[in-house]
Order: structure tokens, then sequence, then C-alpha cells
């Protein structure tokens, strides 16, 4: 009997280690097959949730390059401002989180809600930018639980110190996704330049989210913008807007524009648009206020397109200095039967008076001896028609018909400037290209480029010859024994500078619209420069829709503002008032029109 019981025994206990043993062979046949199954089906994904619970990560936020005038005064730049942004993969519910900020950042919770579920795997999506102060410090008091998963990053934001100083020329930005992008001027035009690369970072992070240590294989440093040095001076961009608005505001304008150029550089030291834009509320503007009309808007010149023609006539030689032509004392017929008239009748005037006295018919009798061929190569030669290639986007070719849609009445109409449109800056150039000895240069706003240490990566600062207008001798008689007698006996006498020979020309001109002139709508400009004998300075008025009531002459209303802005910019620049204000040959004879 006992002898049984221990068979027994031991065979049970035999049979027990094997079904042990098949069992634990068994947990760890199925734990291979588990680990071959997550292996295999879910290494991905739980490679993802691993990452998403130990690593964070965090842009590192670059700063978009500054914009300054020519003398290094800042005119655009960048400072930091609040910005909320979630990390998605972390948040521990994402409804109760858009719930939470919809007050703080007015927004809708189930926009909010949207970024926040729209890519499972994102791990950083902005919910505000450029948040106000108060938004902030609600955010911040929110309990530490509720703002897990959420955070505050001190992002550029884009800020023009001086207000509404060259607002139509710097443009603006707008936020984006990718950080700041131009929108319009000077800011749309280099955006390659001026925008930076955003980098960013990679790190351990402890179960709160605390970062531990960075990830330098991922890790990619942020990369500043470039900054703009441009050939704008802020001392003259601001009397330059100053006094066009006071000009304006005189006359009642509807709107105006002015520039300021080197002749020999083709550099723009002032652009200005009336009324003016304030660039850090650009969004809140109308788009017709947002325009740079000096640019965009093409319209007929008038009087201060004859100098163009004139000195054409000059070079063909179908004129000479000596000749009178008979004016028909305010009333001719052309020879295509054209009546043309002058605002005042004059008998026999030289080729010099014709100028400066602005007679219509006898620019009408220039533009016959020339005949359409040669008149439209002149205006051709000075750029009409054609875009200046001006670094700013948006710029009107303005407008020259085809020769071959020319008439017989085009030959009077153009040399009064009508018939064509041309923009303030086409104008500008044309002028300073009479005073650059025929010579147009390509105007241009920027100067240089400065990397984020200050070393200049482009030089801009040489002038850019783009083509001859006129040989050199035919531009300087034109500037010296015409122009300058325009100022002192013609029709812009009321931009005399005591001490400099000043050259210009008054234009008065109707507006057409669909067509048609409008009734009692005029474009008040003058060209004018200083000083005569070597030209340091050009400068362009026009004033649109000036009140009749008030005055509407080129001379009456933007000679004074050009004079005044000549006048100070000379001063500024230290040209010495050292030549006899007597300028010309001879003297011109009877009554002035404009």
């Amino acid at each position: 009997m006992p002898a049984f019981n221990d068979n027994l025994f031991k065979q049970i206990r035999t049979v027990w280690a094997e079904a042990v043993f098949a069992s634990i062979f068994l947990v760890l046949l199925a734990l291979v097959f588990r680990i071959g199954y997550i292996n295999v089906v879910h290494r991905d994904s739980l490679i993802r949730r691993a990452a998403r619970q130990h690593t964070g990560f965090r842009p590192a936020l670059a700063q978009r390059g500054s914009i300054y005038d020519r003398r290094g005064r800042i005119l655009g730049g960048s400072c930091l401002a609040d910005s909320l942004f979630a990390d998605p993969t972390i948040l521990r519910d994402k409804e109760h989180s858009a719930e939470l900020l919809q007050t703080i950042i007015n927004q809708p919770a189930g926009d909010i809600l949207f970024r926040l579920s729209d890519d499972p795997d994102s791990r950083f999506v902005w919910l505000a930018r450029n948040m106000p102060p108060e938004q902030v410090e609600t955010f911040t008091g929110l309990a530490r639980d509720d703002r897990y998963g959420l955070g505050i990053l001190n992002e550029p934001r884009r800020e023009y110190p001086k207000g509404m100083l060259a607002g139509h020329v710097l443009g603006a930005v707008q936020m984006g996704e990718q950080g700041l992008k131009g929108l319009e001027g000077l800011e749309l035009y280099y955006d390659e330049l001026l925008a930076s690369q955003d980098g960013f970072e990679k790190f351990i992070r402890d179960a709160a989210g605390r970062k531990i240590w960075l990830l330098p294989q991922d890790y990619r440093p942020p990369r500043n913008g470039d900054n703009l040095i441009t050939t704008i001076d802020v001392v003259i961009q601001e009397f330059t807007e100053h006094i066009l608005e006071q000009t304006c505001e005189k006359y009642k304008a509807k709107s105006g524009c002015a520039v300021v150029m080197e002749p020999t550089t083709g550099e723009i030291l002032a652009m200005a648009c009336w009324p003016r834009i304030d660039p850090n509320h650009f969004n809140e503007l109308p788009a017709d206020q947002r325009r740079n009309r000096v640019i965009t808007d093409p319209f007929e010149p008038g009087s201060i397109f004859k100098p163009f023609v004139a000195v054409a006539a000059l070079k063909h030689r179908v004129v000479n200095w000596q000749e009178t032509i008979f004016c028909h004392n305010g009333e001719y017929t052309t020879l295509a039967g054209r009546r043309l008239h002058d605002h005042h009748g004059m008998g026999d005037l030289t080729f010099a008076q014709i100028v400066i006295k602005s007679s219509n018919i006898g620019m009408g009798i220039l533009g016959e001896r020339l005949g359409n061929d040669r008149l439209y190569d002149a205006i051709t030669s000075f750029g009409f028609g054609r875009r200046t290639a001006i670094d700013l986007r948006g710029e009107s070719p303005g407008i020259v018909r085809p020769l071959a849609v020319w008439d017989n009445y085009s030959t009077t109409s153009v040399t009064m400037g009508h018939e064509v449109g041309a923009t303030p800056i086409q104008l500008i150039t044309a002028f300073s290209a009479l005073a650059n000895d025929g010579m147009i240069l390509q105007p241009r706003l920027m100067r240089a480029v400065l990397d984020e240490n200050g070393v200049a990566v482009r030089d801009n600062s040489h002038p850019r010859e783009v083509a001859r207008a006129i040989e050199p001798e035919f531009a300087q008689a034109m500037v010296r024994q015409v122009l300058t007698h325009v100022v002192t006996e013609g029709t812009g006498t009321k931009a005399k500078i005591p001490g400099y020979k000043v050259f210009g020309k008054t234009g008065t001109a109707q507006i057409a619209e669909k067509g048609r002139y409008k009734q009692d709508a005029f474009v008040a400009s003058f060209l004018g420069g200083a000083p005569a004998t070597a030209p340091k300075v050009t400068a362009l008025v026009t004033i649109f829709e000036p009140d009749r009531r008030i005055g509407h002459f080129g001379g009456t209303v933007a000679a004074p503002a050009v004079k005044e802005i000549l006048e100070n910019t000379l001063k500024y620049l230290d040209v010495q008032p050292v030549e006899n204000e007597d300028a010309g040959e001879q003297p011109a004879e009877g009554a002035s029109t404009d």
C-alpha cells in the first residue's frame, strides 16, 4: 500500500510538472507571437506614440530684416509679439481647451477644435497671433492643468516707428503660417531678401512636458532676413510729405503726389502720396488710398510735357534760336484744319519764348515741322510708353498709342501733352534725364543690402544708365537757356529761390474720363530742379483736382510747393547759394500761359 501511494504521487508530480512546463511554454510562445505581432503590425504607431510622449517640438523664430533710410535711420523693423500655440498630441481634453480659449482669444470654439484636431500627428499649431496684453494676462492666469499643452511664444511683429512717413513706399506685411510676408511696396518687392527662415528644436521632456535636453540631430537654427538700405532720406521725405499735404489741403484737392530725385544717380530721395497712409494699419485703409499713384496712375501731363518735344525740335533742326515764329495772336488753324488757342494771344515768339510762355500754338507749329515719326521717336526716347523698372510692383507703362494710329490731330495734341498718359515716376525720370545731360537713369529705391551682421551683400549705389534720350548739348541748352527762363520770367515765377538758378516747367491739364474731359477737373503740376549749371536735385509735384475757385494752374498750385521742397533740400544737402539769379540769354516777351 505504501509503495502504491508513493508511485502514484510521483506520477502526479510528473504530470503536474509537465503541465506547468507546457503552460509556461505556451505563455512564452504567445508572448513571442504577441511581440512579433506588435512589432510587425503596430510598430510605426507605437513609435509615434512614444515620440509624442517623450519628445517635444518648438519652432525657433527668426526675425524679418529691417528697412532703413540712406543714413541708417529705421523705417520698418520687427519687435516681439505674444502668440498662442498648442501641442495637440499632449492636450488632455481638446474640447475643454477649445471652450476655455474661445472667450480668451475671441474665436469660436468649433474653429479652435478643428485646428486642434485637423492633423492627428501635428506637434505645433498656432491658435492666436499677436495677442493683446489683456489676452495674454488672462491666459497666464489659468490653472496649470488648463494650460497643459498650450503656451505663449514671442514671435516677430512688424512695426513702422515713424508712422505715416513713406507709407506708400514701405507698403506692409501680413502674418501667415510661415511668418511675415510682404504685401505691398518695398516689403513686397524685396520680400525674398527681407524674409526670415524659422528654425526648430526637438528635445526630450519629462512627464510634465518640461524640457530635459536637446536632440542636436533634430535642430535647425533660425536665419534672420537681410536688411534693406533705401535711397529715401527721412528728413527730405518728412518735409516733402508736409508740403504736399499743406498744398492739397489749401486747394481742397482730391489727391496729390510728389517725388524728389538725384538726377545724376537716379536715386529717389522722397516719394509721397496724399492722402497719407499708416503702414501700421494698412489693412484698415481702402484700396484706393493704399495705391501708390506715383507709379500706378498715368494722366495727361499737359504743358510739363512740352520740353521733351521742344528739345527734339532743336535736335532735328526744324527751328533755330534766332528764328521767330508767329503764334497768330492766340488762334491758329493747323494744316489739318484744327483750331488751336493760347490762354493769352501772342504774336512773334522765339523758340525759347514758346516754351517759356507755354504757347500751345507755337508747340503745335513745332509738331507740324517735326512730323509724327520724329515726334513719336522723341517721346519714346525719353521713356514714355514703357515702365521705368523702379523697384516697386504695380508700375504702369503709361499710355503712348502705336504710331500707326496717330493722325494729323495727334501731331499737335502730343506736343501739348495730350493723347499720352504718363506716370509721375516717368515724368521725373525724363526730366532728370534733361538735367543729366540727356542720359536716362533707372530710378531706384534700394541703395544696399546688409546681412544680419551688418555686412554688405549687395551694393546698388552706382547709377544704372538706361538709354540716351538726347545729346548733351541739346539737354544743356534746354535746361540753362530755356527752362531757367520759365522760372525767372515765364509761367513758373513762383518757383524762384533766391541765390539759385532754378529750372522747371508748369503744366495744367484737364482730366480725361471715359473718353471725355471732366468738367472743371484739372491736374496742376510743376517739374523743377536746381542748380541749373550743375543739377543736384529735381522734384515733381502733381495735384489732382484742386478746387478751381481757389486755383488750378500748375504755376499757381504746384510751383510754390516745388520751390519749397527744392529750397529745403538744397539747404539740407548743404548746396551753397552762390549762383547769380539772372539766368538765360534773352528776355521773353508777351503774356504767359500754362
